[in-house]
């Protein structure tokens, strides 16, 4: 009896099955105190993968999904616009690493797709308790003041620690924690499958992530109607992304003409970001078709002084970014990037109506979720961010096919 060779079709793909759980089971346990573990934990797992795949079957898994197409238009297109850039030092960096990240990912996602959905199964359970380690650890450093993030830094309870270090998790959380629903219901725990975005939802208001509990509260309200009628949910997710991507810059400047800046009742951050979109509006007009070039942002900061109401004084209107993806786009890539990018948001809704009505339930609100939070609080080149979404894709396709054969 001959022994399979340890780099057999067979012996690669189970290796492969294996990274690919303790990818998951590795991302729970980092991501509540390093989000920024995400980016490099996604990208060896991809290299790896890949290779794996490669040598197993003997080729490469090139992306010839539908979504692979308008994504791989639309980084190329970013990266090209490198060339006149106002910010040639920052863009080139931006550049390589949009070619990491994506010549990666969309190969990755490729081999995803490769494996029987039956070898799979096992994969998708060690994804759900991945997901569950990444929210559960994030509760625990929510509520006890984030203790892990602490002891791994050397730092006691006296010292005070950045907002970003529990909203940047909140965030990828709040992404995170559909997937893991989709999972409980496929699993039959239909009960705790609904209650864990209400509960989580609840959880990230006492959180000072702002951006993670509307986020949340968006999808939350979107789920019901996903529910009722698939084709309204994604009909209505086509109107709001053509609308942001198309209608952005003069929104923002409708916006602020109307005072929504300095409403007392409006948060500062809030009204900030008006003052900031308006600023960023009037900029990317000015170069409607192809933009200022990729990572722009960095370098057409300006500063401005309101002399009274909620926002008086030396005010900042761009921040490194302009804390809206729409009008990132708009102002550094221009109309045709904005075009690429619904584009790109269209053919992904159209993949996401092709899964079964369980899966579509759970995946527009995380589409709507995400759409927010990207539209209100962070950059669009943030790798960290990106990962987060390619995470909770990947999570969200392991869990679809491993469930497949299931009723």
């Amino acid at each position: 009896m001959t022994t399979p060779h340890r780099f057999s079709p067979d012996a690669c793909l189970t290796w492969n099955l294996r990274l690919l759980a303790l990818w998951m089971l590795a991302m729970g346990l980092l991501l509540a105190w390093s989000p920024r573990a995400l980016q490099i934990g996604l990208f060896a797992v991809a290299v790896l993968t890949i290779a794996l795949h490669w040598i197993g079957q003997r080729h490469f898994p090139w992306p010839r999904y539908p979504v692979a197409l308008p994504i791989a238009v639309f980084i190329g297109y970013a990266c090209l616009t490198a060339l006149w850039s106002v910010n040639r030092p920052d863009a080139s960096g931006q550049l390589v690493q949009l070619l990491l990240v994506f010549g990666v990912t969309l190969p990755f996602f490729a081999a995803l797709l490769a494996p029987p959905a039956g070898a799979l199964r096992w994969v998708a359970k060690a994804v759900l308790i991945g997901l569950a380690l990444a929210i559960g650890l994030f509760l625990v450093e929510l509520f006890l003041d984030q203790p892990v993030y602490r002891l791994s830094r050397g730092m006691d309870f006296a010292q005070t620690i950045g907002a970003n270090a529990i909203n940047r998790p909140a965030a990828i959380c709040a992404l995170l924690v559909w997937p893991l629903a989709y999972g409980v219901w496929r699993s039959g725990w239909r009960r705790p499958a609904l209650a864990l975005p209400v509960l989580f939802a609840v959880a990230v208001a006492f959180s000072s992530s702002q951006s993670a509990a509307a986020g949340m509260l968006v999808g939350l309200l979107f789920w019901p109607l996903a529910a009722l009628s698939l084709r309204g949910a994604r009909r209505l997710l086509r109107l709001v992304v053509a609308i942001a991507f198309l209608a952005m810059p003069f929104l923002a400047q409708a916006l602020h003409a109307a005072g929504l800046a300095d409403m007392p009742w409006l948060p500062f951050s809030m009204g900030h970001r008006v003052l900031i979109w308006d600023h960023v509006a009037g900029l990317a007009l000015q170069r409607p078709v192809f933009g200022w070039g990729l990572e722009a942002s960095r370098a057409l900061s300006d500063f401005t002084t309101v002399p009274e109401g909620t926002l008086r004084g030396v005010i900042e209107l761009l921040p490194l970014h302009p804390h809206n993806v729409p009008l990132q786009v708009w102002l550094e890539l221009g109309g045709v990037g904005a075009l690429l990018a619904l584009a790109m948001a269209w053919v992904l809704l159209r993949a996401i109506g092709r899964l079964d009505r369980a899966a579509q339930i759970f995946a527009y609100p995380l589409f709507a979720c995400g759409l927010f939070m990207s539209g209100t609080a962070y950059g669009a080149w943030q790798t960290w961010w990106m990962s987060g979404f390619l995470t909770a894709a990947a999570a969200f396709l392991i869990l679809w096919r491993g469930g497949a054969d299931e009723g």
